[in-house]
């Protein structure tokens, strides 16, 4: 037996986010500039003797799952995420021991759902030898989370976690995505990962919620959020050029706009807390917007030359918490460690039977 072990980026969504989700992307294309960042979601997966059952644990939620079968799982609000990956891939005889933690809290707007999907399953396609594509993956751990699970929402997270890097992604009226990594200079690289500054707010949000509230005001005659989308695509399909010729005044300019009218897509969009942030910390950075779906979570911010420090200084007042910024360039990755050992997984089976399937 052998654990196999996975890992993928979360990201941040500098310009185009929310245009990446049905049923604008479908009726209108979207772009999506998307940035992999090192921090990570982890899966482990290991095939348990035939009649052992289904183990899954998580350590963020500190919770866990135990089934007779890959049948008897349930979506019922305990670990859903995993369970939906268990259920798509293996078969109803199938035993294994799923285990998972995250680099992230969760709600933040750094993708971390669409990170730990494509985490578990480059974990359990290794395990099962199942030869995939990283485009393919992004696209089957996106399918598993929309359709199985029923969470709304759009593919760039998924991505991000499986590609690594800067990329403009693409969005065909109609259907269909692509994605087009973005080259930088050393220079160009250096400077967004000195000045960028990512700051946890505090603020949980819910994406699902927001992304229902957006499809209720799309639907509008005349409707707000479809210019906020227009204006959100156009965004990002002036940050990609900019970021590849090193043009960091119009990749600022382009997030600046991408701030103002992700506020505009709706009202959950925005906060107060969002707000006393962007004005406490105007007179030291050159621009910045709210990760994810909004509401709450993190914000990325550009310092101002030289204003690094006091950047954070006032972030800290706040009550934020500051992270350094650094590319994953890597995406996906998976690697072998020694399986777990009976006690361990005696123990893992023990938490997990706490809580039913």
């Amino acid at each position: 037996m052998t654990k196999f072990v996975a890992r993928a980026p979360v990201r941040v969504d500098p310009a185009g986010g929310g245009t990446d989700a049905p049923p604008y992307c479908i009726d209108h294309g979207g772009a999506v500039v998307n940035f992999s960042v090192a921090r990570h979601a982890h899966a482990s997966f290991e095939h348990l003797p035939r009649g052992s059952g289904i183990i899954l644990y998580s350590h963020d939620h500190r919770k866990g799952v135990h089934a007779a079968s890959v049948g008897d799982l349930k979506l019922d609000g305990q670990l859903d995420l995993l369970k939906v990956f268990v259920r798509r891939l293996l078969g109803p005889d199938e035993s294994c021991l799923l285990v998972t933690q995250s680099d992230v809290p969760q709600g933040t707007g750094l993708g971390g759902s669409g990170a730990l999907g494509v985490a578990i399953l480059g974990a359990i396609t290794q395990a099962l030898g199942k030869k995939m594509t990283r485009d393919e993956i992004a696209l089957l751990a996106n399918d598993i989370e929309r359709a199985d699970l029923g969470n709304v929402g759009g593919n760039q997270d998924s991505y991000a976690a499986a590609m690594g890097g800067i990329k403009l992604i693409t969005y065909a009226k109609g259907g269909g995505s692509s994605c087009m990594p973005i080259q930088l200079s050393e220079k160009t690289r250096g400077q967004l990962e000195c000045d960028t500054l990512l700051i946890y707010t505090g603020d949980v949000h819910l994406s699902g919620s927001i992304h229902t509230d957006i499809r209720t005001s799309y639907a509008l005659p005349d409707s707000p959020t479809v210019r906020a989308m227009d204006n959100l695509k156009a965004a990002a399909l002036k940050m990609a050029p900019a970021l590849q010729a090193g043009d960091i005044d119009a990749y600022v300019e382009a997030l600046n706009s991408a701030r103002q009218n992700h506020y505009a897509l709706h009202p959950s969009c925005d906060s107060d807390t969002l707000r006393k942030f962007f004005k406490e910390l105007s007179p030291c950075i050159r621009g910045g917007k709210a990760c994810g779906a909004g509401g709450g979570g993190f914000i990325m911010v550009h310092a101002a030359a030289g204003c690094r420090k006091e950047c954070a200084r006032i972030a800290e007042a706040l009550g934020g918490l500051v992270w350094p910024f650094q590319l994953d360039d890597r995406g996906l990755m998976n690697w072998e460690e020694p399986p777990s050992s009976p006690e361990q997984i005696a123990t893992l089976r023990k938490l997990a039977g706490k809580t039913p399937a």
